[in-house]
């Protein structure tokens, strides 16, 4: 389930996802990233494996994007733990249309999630991303490698395909 709340300026959109866990649910809420989420983002960032040299370097790049028009950081947290990460940027583009968001990073915590727990924890990230994709006026929504062969199955299961190097789906 998504909603919405506008503002005067913009958008905020907030994800909701239940998550079944021995008959109890988890509920993993996703939402905009904020200064206070980036030493856990790092980390989790570091944990997903593309760079496990992150270091405060890492956290300037991603507190640089919190205020980035044409960046999305988003985290997912469960009991006010931050478990998930997820960044979008926005590229312009001549072929799928004015714009299109491109997933650069998705991170999850290992340890404090099951495997379901993190899939989908991982698959309201992706479908936050997406929709902020969409109101930011994308056509298409991207993942690039390393992060397209990291999971192919969570990619084929939202619907994403292979265009060349890219796996991509159309959102509007």
């Amino acid at each position: 389930m998504v909603s919405s709340r506008g503002s005067s300026s913009s958008a905020r959109c907030e994800s909701h996802a239940r998550i079944p866990r021995l008959g109890a649910f988890v509920e993993v809420h996703v939402r905009s990233a904020r200064p206070t989420d980036l030493d856990a983002a790092v980390r989790l960032v570091a944990h997903s494996g593309a760079d496990p040299g992150a270091g405060p370097q890492d956290a300037d790049f991603l507190r640089n994007l919190l205020y980035v028009p044409s960046a999305t950081l988003v985290v997912a947290e469960t009991g006010r733990r931050v478990v998930g990460v997820g960044v979008l940027s926005i590229r312009p583009s001549v072929r799928s249309g004015p714009f299109v968001g491109v997933i650069d990073e998705l991170g999850l915590a290992g340890g404090e999630l099951d495997a379901t727990e993190r899939r989908h924890a991982g698959d309201a990230i992706v479908e936050h991303l997406a929709t902020s994709a969409q109101h930011k006026g994308c056509t298409r929504v991207e993942v690039s490698e390393p992060l397209a062969t990291a999971e192919p199955s969570r990619w084929k299961r939202l619907g994403f395909a292979s265009r060349g190097r890219t796996l991509g789906r159309q959102i509007g």
